[in-house]
């Protein structure tokens, strides 16, 4: 069932992917706290998280035609978030300008209920203090602490916002009211609150999208090229583009399936054997192009991983089987080949280790990138 924020997103969404920019800066404004929050829960540093927010909204604003269901926007915007919140961990690191001794005077003075803390604290002061906050916090409290102060209070909104229950949210923060003392926690409200983005960095976005590609023109550039308005690529023409895309990576398969039976066929033992390995080469190239199809439908008809990750599984099925019926017809043969042979056997068993190496590459590449790809669009 859906919440009422999400039935609330669901007609700026829609707009916004046929390319309505209007539409998708009221979605900032609603989801701006959201994601900034999950960020600094991750990141904990306040710059660092608008920045990844910034590489999330312009990454969502170009990828939203992929999008199927617009009641999953908000589902799929959290994981990209947390996607990039962890990635800019990995790839950047973020340092604190406060140390030592100060350090230690700041956090004292944040804590004791008698002590003035001023309200004008620098920016790298306010990092250090929402720092120790979140280290201080349970992993699966910090993202509704930080929304709970900048999304005024409220438990059902945030719960909402994350995909949580009511009752689910209040139980937490009861339990980070029971770790922190509740002047402390004000203190903490009052700072998330403070530091939170407002209508300046929605407008900052705003104008990013206008250099930005739209997600109809990400998901028919090739309709734009040659005149077609983009935004008026329906199913099918979206769909021819993607099959256009496969039927790339199928024909490449296609010719490795060909190349790669050309030499088995030249050394069949006879014309019968000849024509049972031209069989099966060619039902394998069946299943290449139809495995191309299938992963493009995979990607077009469901908003999950399941349909592409299953498409893949299904083609190396059908690779599998198929090098299972070439070794049982030419198996025999090259057995007893091997037997009379010594110097055979070896080229032989050579062979099979190359092969086995070069395949099982092949496929954890191939399962690798396709995981990747998930991920990079919020699918996983």
């Amino acid at each position: 069932m859906l919440t009422l924020i999400e039935q609330q997103l669901i007609p700026d969404v829609t707009k916004a992917s046929a390319g309505d920019i209007p539409s998708f800066e009221r979605l900032i404004q609603r989801c701006r706290q959201t994601v900034t929050g999950i960020a600094l829960a991750i990141v904990k540093d306040l710059d660092a998280s608008e920045e990844v927010a910034q590489q999330v909204f312009i990454h969502v604003w170009q990828q939203l035609g992929t999008l199927r269901e617009p009641a999953s926007f908000l589902p799929w915007v959290r994981q990209i978030t947390r996607y990039r919140a962890y990635n800019y961990l990995r790839d950047n690191r973020v340092k604190q300008q406060v140390v030592g001794d100060e350090a230690e005077l700041l956090l004292a003075q944040f804590a004791d209920p008698t002590a003035e803390v001023a309200d004008n604290l620098q920016r790298d002061q306010q990092n250090l203090l929402i720092q120790g906050l979140i280290d201080g916090l349970p992993e699966d409290s910090r993202e509704i602490v930080l929304l709970y102060y900048r999304e005024d209070q409220s438990s059902q909104q945030v719960a909402e916002l994350l995909g949580l229950s009511d009752a689910n949210v209040r139980k937490k923060l009861s339990r980070v009211r029971d770790l922190l003392k509740e002047q402390l926690l004000s203190r903490y409200g009052n700072l998330l609150l403070s530091t939170a983005p407002g209508i300046g960095f929605s407008a900052m976005l705003a104008s990013l999208l206008v250099t930005a590609s739209p997600p109809a023109a990400a998901a028919g550039a090739a309709f734009a090229a040659s005149g077609s308005s983009s935004a008026n690529v329906g199913f099918f023409g979206k769909l021819g583009l993607l099959l256009s895309g496969a039927m790339i990576g199928a024909l490449a398969g296609v010719a490795g399936v060909y190349f790669g039976m050309q030499a088995v066929l030249k050394n069949a033992k006879d014309e019968p054997e000849r024509v049972a390995l031209r069989r099966i080469r060619n039902q394998t190239i069946s299943w290449v192009v139809f495995s191309g199809v299938l992963l493009t439908l995979g990607y077009e008809m469901t908003s999950s991983a399941w349909g592409p990750l299953g498409a893949f599984v299904v083609f190396l099925i059908g690779l599998l089987i198929s090098n299972l019926r070439v070794a049982k017809l030419i198996g025999p043969r090259l057995a007893e080949q091997a037997r009379l042979d010594p110097a055979f056997a070896r080229r032989q068993r050579n062979n099979k280790i190359g092969c086995m190496i070069g395949t099982s590459v092949g496929f954890i590449a191939g399962a690798a990138g396709l995981i990747y790809n998930m991920f990079e669009i919020g699918r996983l």
